[in-house]
């Protein structure tokens, strides 16, 4: 009878947590994913997987160098990641993928000299540390159009996001899959179970702070790459920094993509200014004169490479003819300056910053000063609006010519920045302003090119109504995303604490007191536990303890909010309550624990009562395993996140039973092992229950109540104790004790307490005496 009992109990657990599971998982098409998994999976089963590395064979040098020519690389040494099939599982159409390299290092992707994207990983960019304070490598792709191309994980050490989906394949590759065609500009959340409209993603079940770090690792590293590549993170007008179509000058000035100012001596004498501060130069750069005008005679050091066809000097008459174009955008800059000055001089600066070539014909100087190295130029200057920005010497370089033969053989030619300090909008139109100096003084005269940047090189707004804020910390977004869920730990907490301080009251009455105790257990185990993924374990304390040697970031220890709120509610209850609010009301597993022993004592399975002699002896154990974890994780979070499973929390709490089947196994025998003896693991083999009792120390206060008759010679509680927290003297051992209350409710039972049942009956005799009459009398 007893056997049978126990089988029938074993085995509504067993179903009851595997329903409960298939009622939290999201409904996912199954072919899909192992076609998502079975490749990454076995890979991640070989404990010697890198990426890159096949059949445990190391690349021989040569080998190595003749596939990075291969690659078009030429020699150069980059990670292993930085390879051309990694590349091609996020661009396709991808033929050669260039070094990695910038100050925020990305490696160009390419398709027959045309750039796709940029693949990058994101610790070189942004912090990427996962909860066990470890770091993870994500690579990723960054379209040109701001969208990622994908990402995937290639190595980690969280302890839980290596788990398995039902159909044996790995829960990774389906999260990571989310970030193809992600565009970076928008606020991207991770919701707990399952996505709920636009800007959000499938969260890891049971790994909410992994997830959360993971996604705000991607993000960030890809916006701040965009911002350093000159894309949009904002939804307003910028320049295009990508599109490139070939252009003579010609059709660039035709089409004011460069604007033109030309002044001649008849032009200033019909101003007034007869006597300008003009030199008597060519008005062409004198290389390229002299070398046509001594057809190549000319003694140089080194024979010019480039040779201007078709020379002809300027007319004398020719004061200044100047040009002038932002080259940001390739389709001008490209075609002024060629694809190798490009890329040395405008490629990859700050996309705030304005950046002009200014060329010129001529007799004038447009430096005044030229024997002055710094300060700025007095004879030019942009003006957009009120703000007013004088070119510096310090901001130019001299370029002498402009590359191509459709160019004119200008006097002078160079690019002058404007930093964004400045304040210079590259799309609103502004000003160029030059003055043309007189030898006589007070006769000088300002010119303006009026320029605005032709529509077709300014990407206009997509509307999109809400913008990512990549300056928030990643911890921000997991709290603003779990405001619900916050929300209902408050009340929860609220009607813990209400309940606890009027608890003198509420233990009066069993018919109220038990059902709220076993509802307020379910509530705390489906929602807090299973739904919410509030299992405080003993990883979430020791990250805290260890933080100031392996220094995690804030993202880390904050990713979590309701493990964090928690924490501070248990942290405020060690000094009012002890310990036991925390492992009798708030833990999950213990509720678990709890509600299956009751469930097993309704069904009459016979309970193993442990001795007190035993329990003193068992309960330090858990001590000693604390004890170990915390040197554990001071010598490696890693090895902590393996000892830690002597906590059965994630297999049967956080990830609800779906592990591998020793995992499973393990914490099934501790719950069976619960139905006979109340809060087994609980009370002898729990690091998280031994630091909670440490905690508990903090106590200034003792609510729990006791008279001189209990322990000598009242055993009622003592015996009653379904976790052995009072000692025969009466006295309750409050570094044990769960405030189950059961003893505060013996305590006010006047049908069970014995000093109290001794008083209600001789209240009664005295009742009874006084109603008899007195016949003798």
């Amino acid at each position: 009878m007893f056997l049978n009992h126990f089988i029938k109990i074993f085995l509504f657990l067993v179903f009851s947590f595997l329903q409960c599971n298939a009622f939290a998982q999201d409904s996912v098409d199954v072919d899909a994913e192992k076609t998502l998994n079975d490749e990454y999976a076995d890979k991640m089963r070989n404990p010697d997987y890198e990426y890159n590395k096949k059949d445990n064979k190391k690349e021989s040098l040569t080998t190595k160098y003749i596939n990075s020519l291969r690659t078009g690389k030429w020699g150069a040494s980059d990670p292993d990641w930085v390879n051309l099939e990694l590349a091609q599982t996020f661009f396709p159409e991808a033929n050669k993928i260039g070094r990695l390299e910038g100050d925020i290092p990305s490696a160009n992707v390419m398709s027959d000299g045309k750039i796709l994207g940029y693949l990058f990983i994101t610790k070189d960019i942004t912090s990427s540390k996962g909860y066990s304070s470890q770091t993870f490598d994500i690579v990723a792709g960054l379209g040109l159009d701001g969208k990622l191309t994908g990402a995937t994980v290639i190595a980690h050490l969280e302890p839980i996001i290596g788990m398995y989906t039902p159909d044996g394949g790995l829960v990774l590759p389906i999260f990571t899959s989310q970030y193809k065609g992600l565009d970076i500009r928008l606020p991207v959340r991770v919701n707990l179970l399952r996505t709920e409209g636009p800007g959000s993603i499938d969260g890891i079940s049971s790994a909410t702070v992994s997830a959360v770090l993971f996604n705000g690792a991607i993000l960030r590293a890809a916006r701040t790459l965009a911002l350093y590549k000159g894309m949009r993170l904002s939804d307003e007008p910028v320049v295009d920094i990508f599109r490139f179509r070939a252009a003579t000058f010609k059709s660039l000035v035709a089409d004011g993509s460069m604007g033109r100012l030309t002044l001649t001596l008849d032009d200033l004498k019909n101003l007034g200014m007869d006597d300008p501060n003009i030199s008597n130069r060519a008005g062409v750069n004198d290389i390229y004169r002299n070398r046509a005008v001594f057809a190549g005679d000319m003694p140089v050091a080194a024979k010019q490479k480039e040779v201007k066809k078709g020379y002809i000097d300027t007319d004398r008459n020719l004061v200044i003819d100047l040009y002038v174009a932002p080259v940001v955008t390739p389709t001008i800059g490209r075609n002024l300056l060629g694809d190798k000055w490009y890329d040395i001089f405008i490629a990859g600066r700050d996309p705030k910053e304005t950046t002009l070539v200014v060329a010129t014909l001529g007799r004038y100087l447009i430096d005044g000063e030229p024997h002055i190295a710094s300060g700025p130029f007095k004879r030019m200057a942009v003006i957009q609006g009120n703000n007013r920005y004088q070119l510096t010497k310090e901001n130019f370089r001299n370029l002498g010519f402009l590359h191509g033969e459709d160019k004119p053989f200008f006097a002078e030619a160079g690019i002058y920045r404007i930093p964004p300090e400045s304040n210079i909008d590259p799309v609103k139109p502004w000003k160029f302003e030059l003055v043309v100096e007189s030898n006589i003084e007070g006769n000088d005269k300002i010119f303006y090119i009026d320029y605005e940047l032709n529509s077709k090189y300014i990407i206009q707004p997509d509307g999109l109504k809400v913008l990512a804020n990549n300056s928030e910390p990643i911890w921000y977004s997991a709290w603003a995303n779990q405001r619900l869920n916050l929300s209902l730990l408050l009340i929860t907490l609220s009607i813990l604490s209400l309940a606890l301080w009027k608890m003198d009251k509420l233990v009066q009455h069993n018919y109220i007191w038990k059902p709220f105790r076993y509802l307020f257990l379910g509530w705390i185990l489906i929602w807090l536990g299973f739904y919410a993924g509030g299992q405080v374990t003993i990883i979430s304390i020791l990250t805290w303890l260890t933080a100031p040697l392996h220094n995690p970031s804030w993202d880390v220890l904050l990713s979590d909010p309701i493990l964090v709120s928690l924490m501070i509610f248990v942290i405020i209850s060690f000094i009012i309550w002890g310990r036991g609010v925390f492992c009798g009301w708030l833990c999950p597993f213990g509720a678990l624990q709890e509600l299956s022993s009751k469930l097993a004592q309704k069904l009459k399975v016979s309970q193993i009562k442990i001795s007190n002699k035993w329990h003193v002896r068992l309960w330090p154990i858990k001590y000693f395993l604390l004890a170990g974890l915390v040197g554990t994780s001071f010598y490696s979070m890693a090895s902590l996140n393996v000892a830690a499973e002597i906590e059965p929390f994630k297999t049967a709490i956080s990830m609800k039973f779906i592990r591998e089947w020793y995992f499973i196994f393990y914490a099934l025998m501790l719950l069976a092992i619960g139905l006979f003896i109340e809060r087994f693991f609980c009370r002898f083999l729990c690091p998280l229950g031994a630091f909670m009792a440490v905690g508990g120390k903090l106590r200034i206060f003792s609510s729990l109540k006791r008279r001189e008759e209990c322990g000598s010679p009242c055993q009622l509680c003592s015996h009653n104790c379904p976790i052995n927290a009072i000692k025969p003297t009466g006295e309750i051992i409050m570094d044990e004790c769960f405030y189950c209350l059961d003893c505060q409710s013996l305590y006010d039972d006047e049908h069970k307490c014995p000093p109290l049942v001794k008083i209600r009956k001789r209240k009664a005799r005295n009742t009874k005496s006084t109603l008899i009459p007195n016949i003798a009398e």
